[in-house]
C-alpha cells in the first residue's frame, strides 16, 4: 500500500504492509489514506462503495475530485490540521458530489514517515445519517408531545425511578396550585409532597401532628412504589380528580389527572332523577294500594265518629258517658287522620299549616304509644326547652312522623341487652325553624344502608317484620314541609334520625263570621228541609240520615244510583248526598243524568267519598265543582256543608 508504513510498537515486531492492507480491506469501517497533495493513495472497498464507485477509480484522485468541491472546501481545515500532526474528530452534515447529504463522523489520524514528518493521514468515516434522522425525528416527536402535554387541560407528570420529575405539565401545576418552577425537570418528588402538606392537604389516614419530614418520606415512598392504578381524589374545595398511574418500563411512573367534578355531578343528577322516577313509581303503587283500602276503612270510621259525636251530644248531662263518647270519637278521628295522611302522601297533598309547638306533638305522640314503650322496658327521655319556637306545620302529619320514628326506634331496641333508651330532643334551628332528633341506643344502621331506609318498601327487618312504608311516609311529610330528614349514627352506638323544619308560613285564618256560622246549632228556616242520601253502605246512609234529622231535615235513603234516579224523577229535595263509588249507577253517572234531566237538582248534590285516589275522582270533582264530604266525616262538617247547599 503506497505511502503506508509498517505498524510497530514496543514489544511488537513490524507488521508486513501486505498483511496490514489485507486487514484494512476487510474492515467494515470506511477508511482512506490521503497524502500531502490531498490525493487518495488507499481506500478500502467500504469507502469506495460509500462513494458509489470502485477502488481503482478513486486511487490518485484528489479530495475535490472524489467528494466534490463543496465537500473538499468544508473538510480542508480538518485535513490541514491532520497534516500538521493533529488527530482530528469531526461530526456533522456534509453534502457530497451529486447532492448526497449525509451525516457522518470523520476521524483523521496523521501518519509520520521514517524521518518523523507527516506523510499523510488516514480518514476513518462512519455514516450516521439514519441514526441522526431517527434522533431528529424522535426529538420532533418529543417536542410535539411536550407541546401537547403542556397545553392540555388534564394534568400529566412523569417521575423517574430516582424520584425526580421528568415532566410536569401546566395542567398538573394549575390543578394543584404548584409554583411554576416546580415544573422544571429534575425537581425532586419530595418537594411537591412537602408543598402540599405545608398547605394543609392531608389525607384522612395521615396525622397532621406527626413530624413533617416523616409524612413527606412516607407519602413520597408510597408514590414511588405505586403500581398501575386508578383512584379518585376528593379535594378540600369539593373538586374530584381522577388519578391514573402507570408504571413505565424504565422504572418511572406516569400519572395523569382529570378533573371529573362535572362528570360526577352529572352522574349524581342522573341518579337523583332516576331515584325520583323510582320514588314516583313506588308512591304510585302505594297510592293504588291505599285507594283499594281507603274506602273500606273510611266507611266504618265515619259510622264510629258520627255515632260517637251524636252520643256525646245526647249525653251532655252525663259527664262520664259523654267523656267516653269523646274518647271514642277522638280515637276514631285519629284513625281517620292517619288514613288521610297516607292518602295525602300518595297524592302529594300539601299540609295544612297551623301554629304548632313541637313539645305538644311529642307529648301527644308519647301519650298514644307510651304504654307500648313502657311494656318493652324502654325509657323515653325528653329534651324540649321552652325556647324552641312555634312553627307553621300540619300537627297531625308531624304526629304521624313522630309515631313512626319512635316506633322504629322501639323495634330496633327489641333485641338490645341492657338499658334501652329513646331520646327525643328539639332545638331552635336556623331562620326561626327547629331541629328535632329521635335517637336510640340500639344496633344502628350500616352506613351503606342509611341512604335507602327512606325508600318506599325498603326495610332492614326480616320478612314479616316491617313493610318499609313508615320512613318513606316520614320523608314525604317532611319534604312537603320544605324540611329535611336524615339518618345518622348515635354517639356511643345506635341510630339518630335528624329532622329540620323551617318556620313555614301560616295559612289564612277563617273569618270570625265563618267560625260563628260553624258554631250555630242548626239552620233557622221557615220551612222543613228535605234530603236524599244515596249510599250502598246501609250503616253510612243511616248515620248520615241521623245527623241530618238532628238538624231538622226530613231524610230519605236509597242504596244505589238507580233507585235514586227513580226517586229524583218525580221528587224535589233541598240536598242530595251521594256516595261517589257505588255498584251499578255510581255517583258520577247520577250527577251526569241530573245535569241533563234535572239541572236544578244537580246544583244541590254533595258527593261523599272515602277514596280521592280512585280513577278520575279528582278530575270529576274538579269538573262538577260540587262540594265533597270526605270519609270519615264529623257531624259538624256534614251540617256545615249541607246548610250551605240548603241556604243557596
Amino acid at each position: 500500500m503506497e505511502g503506508a508504513a509498517a505498524v510497530e510498537g514496543p514489544g511488537f515486531p513490524p507488521m508486513d504492509p501486505a498483511l496490514f492492507k489485507s486487514v484494512l480491506d476487510r474492515a467494515f469501517t470506511r477508511i482512506a489514506f490521503v497524502d500531502r497533495d490531498y490525493r487518495h493513495r488507499y481506500v478500502n472497498p467500504e469507502y469506495a462503495a460509500f462513494m458509489g464507485t470502485t477502488v481503482e477509480a478513486i486511487i490518485g484522485r484528489t479530495i475535490g475530485e472524489v467528494l466534490g468541491e463543496d465537500a473538499a472546501r468544508q473538510l480542508a481545515p480538518l485535513a490541514n490540521r491532520a497534516l500538521a500532526g493533529e488527530t482530528v474528530r469531526w461530526l456533522g452534515w456534509i453534502t457530497y458530489a451529486g447532492e448526497r447529504r449525509r451525516y457522518v463522523e470523520r476521524v483523521y489520524r496523521p501518519v509520520p514517515g521514517a524521518d518523523g514528518t507527516v506523510q499523510g493521514y488516514f480518514a476513518i468515516v462512519r455514516d450516521l445519517t439514519e441514526l441522526k434522522q431517527r434522533e431528529e425525528d424522535l426529538a420532533r416527536r418529543t417536542a410535539q408531545l411536550e407541546a401537547i402535554l403542556g397545553h392540555i387541560a388534564e394534568g400529566v407528570n412523569i417521575v423517574d425511578a430516582a424520584g425526580n420529575i421528568v415532566l410536569a405539565n401546566d395542567g398538573f401545576l394549575r390543578m394543584y396550585g404548584y409554583p411554576t418552577e416546580f415544573g422544571q425537570p429534575g425537581t425532586p418528588l419530595e418537594r411537591f409532597v412537602r408543598w402540599r402538606l405545608e398547605h394543609g392537604a392531608f389525607y384522612a389516614h395521615e396525622n397532621p401532628a406527626e413530624p413533617l419530614d416523616a409524612l413527606v418520606a412516607r407519602r413520597a415512598a408510597a408514590i414511588r412504589t405505586a403500581g398501575n392504578e386508578t383512584v379518585e381524589e376528593a379535594r378540600p374545595d369539593g373538586r374530584i380528580f381522577e388519578v391514573r398511574r402507570r408504571r413505565l418500563p424504565d422504572g418511572g411512573l406516569l400519572s395523569t389527572y382529570t378533573d371529573v367534578t362535572a362528570v360526577k355531578e352529572a352522574e349524581r343528577e342522573v341518579r337523583s332523577q332516576r331515584d325520583a322516577v323510582r320514588q314516583a313509581e313506588r308512591l304510585s303503587a302505594l297510592g293504588s294500594l291505599l285507594a283499594g283500602v281507603a274506602h273500606e276503612l273510611n266507611n266504618p270510621l265515619s259510622i264510629v265518629i258520627a255515632h260517637a259525636t251524636l252520643l256525646e251530644e245526647q249525653a251532655a248531662s252525663q259527664p262520664g258517658l259523654a267523656g267516653r263518647a269523646t274518647k271514642i270519637k277522638s280515637a276514631a278521628e285519629r284513625c281517620g287522620r292517619i288514613v288521610q295522611t297516607f292518602l295525602g302522601m300518595a297524592r302529594r297533598k300539601a299540609p295544612e299549616r297551623r301554629p304548632v309547638r313541637i313539645a305538644s306533638v311529642v307529648e301527644a305522640a308519647l301519650d298514644l304509644i307510651g304504654y307500648a314503650l313502657r311494656s318493652s322496658g324502654i325509657v323515653a327521655m325528653r329534651d324540649l326547652p321552652d325556647d324552641v319556637p312555634e312553627i307553621a306545620a300540619d300537627q297531625d302529619q308531624l304526629m304521624q312522623v313522630l309515631i313512626n320514628l319512635i316506633t322504629n326506634a322501639q323495634q330496633a331496641l327489641a333485641g338490645q341487652q341492657g338499658p334501652r333508651r329513646i331520646a327525643i330532643a328539639a332545638r331552635p334551628g336556623e331562620d326561626g325553624g327547629i331541629v328535632l332528633t329521635v335517637a336510640d341506643n340500639g344496633p344502628g344502621v350500616p352506613p351503606a344502608l342509611r341512604g335507602k331506609v327512606f325508600d318506599p318498601f325498603f326495610t332492614t327487618r326480616q320478612e314479616g317484620g316491617g313493610t318499609g312504608v313508615g320512613l318513606s311516609l316520614c320523608r314525604a311529610i317532611i319534604s312537603a314541609h320544605a324540611g329535611t330528614i336524615a339518618l345518622e349514627e348515635t354517639e356511643g352506638g345506635g341510630a339518630t334520625v335528624r329532622v329540620t323544619l323551617p318556620p313555614g308560613t301560616l295559612e289564612p285564618a277563617r273569618s270570625a263570621e265563618a267560625a260563628e256560622a260553624d258554631a250555630l246549632p242548626g239552620l233557622v228556616v221557615r220551612r222543613v228541609l228535605s234530603a236524599l242520601v244515596v249510599d250502598d253502605e246501609d250503616e253510612v246512609a243511616a248515620v248520615l240520615a241521623e245527623i241530618l234529622r238532628s238538624d231538622g231535615f226530613v231524610v230519605e235513603t236509597v242504596s244505589d244510583g238507580l233507585a235514586a234516579r227513580e226517586r229524583l224523577s218525580t221528587r224535589d229535595f233541598d240536598v242530595v248526598l251521594s256516595d261517589l263509588r257505588m255498584p251499578g249507577l255510581d255517583g258520577a253517572a247520577l250527577h251526569a243524568w241530573l245535569a241533563e234531566a234535572r239541572p236544578d237538582l244537580a246544583a244541590r248534590v254533595v258527593f261523599v267519598t272515602g277514596d280521592r285516589l280512585g280513577a278520575g275522582a279528582d278530575a270529576l270533582l274538579a269538573a262538577t265543582k260540587r262540594p265533597v264530604l270526605a270519609k270519615p266525616f264529623a257531624p259538624a262538617e256534614v251540617r256545615r256543608v249541607v246548610r250551605g247547599i240548603a241556604a243557596a
